[in-house]
């Protein structure tokens, strides 16, 4: 690795010139402190999906790297992507669909034998979660088969045509569903069912335990999904204060977690965020309850490191089979980042080309490089550390 350049960074700080972050339409601007001084960066940056993007150059200039923004070296024959993860997204399956989002069992069934002959290699969480936190290996062309919402659909239908192919999935069950099977709606999945799938190597997961709705969050009835919602309280004409967002929020997600050990002895943890909403709240709470992996709907592959991952949703009946499994493929990258010639993981967040510059996600690049980076979006400022804790 090239040493660091506090130089280049003294005249970064005699530019002086300022840089703006956007939060949706708010504008801030954001300081960077170095070795104890304060360094405003060359141009626009963007807070994007929880990452912080920085011009290619400013980024160059401040850690003392070259960076590109390639195309990645060629793959041998039948290999599409390697060290990522196509999580691919269902919900609910019927054999006579009414819905565009209800796929048909033979539409599954199709999927399941295309992703076979197409040389895909569908995985366990198991093995998704040692990919993700410890480093493990994971074969070319992985795929993650995941059913979300918790339907009987997937005993009945599912479950049959996984095992036919040998393959495994996880369901992500609400549930105060299975704990209240009177309920209502689309018949739910039992304990006793779940029970019996997991002797076959199926998983289910957490999508919240009664939180998958939209709440009230303002006087004129305006709704937001439940679990990011800082509820209307329409008794005291206000919303929730942050404490009692947290104590609801970190109270449902517990009690889920709770269950799922006690029902099906579950020893690791992973939620689904219902309608794939999430803010560095609810990213807070699942931290503290000790669950390192999390699920949204963004499509794309996912990559080590990637802990908050995508998932690309397979459960559309509007497409075929054939051009369900072919998007996989669109979503392989076309360009590789690197420093110093190094490859960057990207964790969720892709380079963009904005008004003819190139912007980078800098904590990627700095976790590459071993470089800690305290970015407080409050006070605006972003603190880098070497390794051995000196300041940059």
């Amino acid at each position: 690795m090239r040493k660091l350049f506090v130089p280049v960074l003294a005249a970064a700080i005699l530019a002086g010139l300022a840089a703006f972050v956007i939060f949706g339409h708010e504008p801030r601007e954001v300081e960077f402190e170095v070795g104890g001084r304060v360094v405003k960066s060359s141009g626009p940056l963007e807070y994007l999906h929880h990452k912080l993007l920085v011009p290619q150059t400013f980024a160059e200039s401040l850690l003392g790297v070259k960076i590109r923004w390639d195309r990645p070296a060629p793959l041998p024959k039948g290999v599409y992507y390697k060290n990522k993860v196509a999580v691919l997204m269902y919900h609910h399956l019927s054999r006579k669909p009414l819905l565009p989002s209800i796929l048909s069992v033979d539409r599954f069934n199709d999927q399941m034998k295309l992703l076979k002959q197409g040389g895909y290699h569908v995985i366990t969480m198991e093995q998704y979660r040692r990919f993700m936190l410890e480093n493990g290996k994971i074969p070319d062309n992985a795929v993650l088969l995941t059913f979300d919402d918790g339907y009987e659909s997937f005993y009945k239908l599912a479950f049959p045509i996984l095992r036919k192919y040998g393959y495994t999935a996880v369901d992500f069950v609400i549930v105060s569903d299975v704990d209240n099977p009177g309920k209502g709606g689309l018949p739910k999945l039992t304990w006793q069912q779940m029970r019996e799938m997991k002797k076959f190597g199926m998983g289910f997961y957490n999508h919240t335990y009664n939180l998958h709705f939209y709440d009230v969050v303002d006087a004129e009835g305006g709704k937001e999904p439940a679990l990011v919602a800082q509820r209307y309280i329409d008794d005291e004409t206000r919303n929730e204060y942050n404490e009692e967002y947290y104590r609801r929020v970190q109270g449902d997600l517990g009690l889920a977690e709770k269950r799922l050990r006690e029902e099906l002895g579950n020893t690791d943890s992973v939620l689904a965020f219902p309608y794939g909403a999430y803010n560095d709240k609810v990213l807070n709470v699942t931290s503290s309850l000790g669950i390192p992996l999390t699920f949204t709907v963004k499509e794309g592959l996912t990559s080590r490191g990637e802990f908050n991952a995508g998932r690309i949703n397979g459960g559309s009946n509007l497409r075929t089979p054939a051009q369900t499994i072919d998007r996989i493929r669109q979503f392989a990258p076309q360009r590789e980042l690197t420093v110093n010639g190094r490859s960057v993981l990207l964790a969720g967040v892709q380079p963009e080309l904005r008004n003819g510059r190139l912007l980078v996600p800098l904590d990627d690049i700095c976790r590459t490089l071993h470089i800690a980076m305290d970015y407080d979006r409050h006070n605006g400022t972003v603190k880098l550390t070497l390794p051995g804790g000196h300041h940059a």
